[in-house]
């Protein structure tokens, strides 16, 4: 058997990419007719994708700035508020307890001032007429500065009163959307914990990362396209921000775009922004001139005889109805783009 080897490989060889009758002769195949166009070599900046989202230059959590139970709310998610408009009502009744006990002290210490002024120009008066000594005179000097000191401690815990009475009413601190409320009535409230997310629907912004290599191709100030697959809509937007330094684990840096406002867009949205990189020399060909014929992409160049000479070609990134070509052409080769699935290697072509 290993001697019949070598010769079936050799039968079987030319046969590969001929068509023959039955007799074994080439079929003189007519001419195809088709449409020629040349492999353009063009120069362009490859574009840089980078997936993110939108989301609000504003974008507040609202905390309580006092202690007690929520009463009541007066707002909902997705309700659009106003600056300065009440959001929800925190019980009082302790703190206005406490801003009348305030108030009972500063009385008192108003007295008690009155009082150590009236003794300490009583003693400055004696003094003048040596009717008293320098040390009694300095005590009375103490008590009344003791004094003033207690009032003023009395007047700023009934001024913590009032603003903690203030801060049962919880206000928008500019005009928002309800993104999210986290607490119900009848909920304890507390400073520092969070009630409500709010964001600014109108000052909205594309948030994105790009890799160390290409970050060194982008500025303040770009204009960049922003790709928003819900709405299979494109924007304009520029660069407002670059991180100023990588992330540690991702080797990334974070990019904020600043977006005019429009109605459709909204926070959270995902899309993809297109930043231009460094020129580059490219092959381009029409899609149209693209074959495909299992794992293989080809395309049908014509020789000075006008035959077609098939190609195989490795195919980038479509910019428009055109591929790039990686592999397989250098530019300037006239390609068939018509009739492509009656051509075949070596057939004659002609032009439409």
């Amino acid at each position: 058997m290993r001697k019949f080897i070598p010769l079936l490989l050799i039968l079987t060889i030319p046969y590969i990419g001929c068509n023959r009758n039955d007799l074994g002769e080439l079929k003189k195949l007519p001419p195809v007719k088709t449409r020629f166009v040349k492999a353009e070599r063009v120069v362009s900046s490859e574009l840089i994708e980078a997936p993110g989202q939108i989301s609000s230059i504003k974008d507040a959590y609202i905390m309580a700035k006092s202690i007690g139970t929520i009463l009541n709310i007066k707002v909902k998610s997705g309700q659009f508020v106003k600056k300065g408009q009440s959001l929800l009502t925190i019980d009082s009744s302790d703190i206005k307890s406490k801003l009348q006990q305030a108030k009972g002290a500063l009385a008192q210490a108003q007295a008690a001032l009155t009082i150590a002024e009236n003794n300490y120009k009583r003693f400055k008066e004696l003094y003048k007429r040596n009717a008293c000594s320098k040390v009694e005179l300095e005590q009375m000097e103490f008590q009344y500065n003791k004094a003033k000191g207690a009032v003023e401690m009395a007047e700023g815990a009934v001024n913590e009163a009032k603003a903690y009475l203030k801060y049962s009413e919880v206000i928008a601190p500019f005009d928002a959307i309800i993104v999210e409320r986290m607490v119900n009535i009848g909920d304890f409230a507390a400073p520092g914990r969070p009630l409500f997310r709010i964001i600014d629907p109108k000052d909205l912004r594309f948030e994105c990362t790009i890799g160390e290599s290409d970050a060194q191709y982008i500025k303040l100030g770009d204009e960049v396209t922003i790709k928003i697959d819900s709405l299979n809509k494109e924007f304009k937007g520029r660069i407002t921000e670059i991180s100023g330094g990588s992330d540690f684990l991702t080797h990334t840096f974070t990019v904020r775009i600043s977006i005019p406002y429009q109605k459709s867009l909204k926070a959270g949205m995902y899309g993809v922004a297109y930043f231009n990189s460094t020129p580059k020399q490219r092959v381009l060909i029409p899609e149209s001139c693209v074959v495909n014929r299992g794992e293989l992409t080809i395309v049908y160049t014509v020789d000075e005889k006008n035959r077609a000479k098939l190609i195989l070609v490795r195919l980038g990134k479509k910019f428009g109805d055109k591929y790039e070509v990686l592999s397989g052409l250098k530019g300037g080769e006239k390609i068939a783009c018509e009739n492509l699935s009656k051509i075949s290697d070596g057939v004659k072509l002609e032009e439409m």
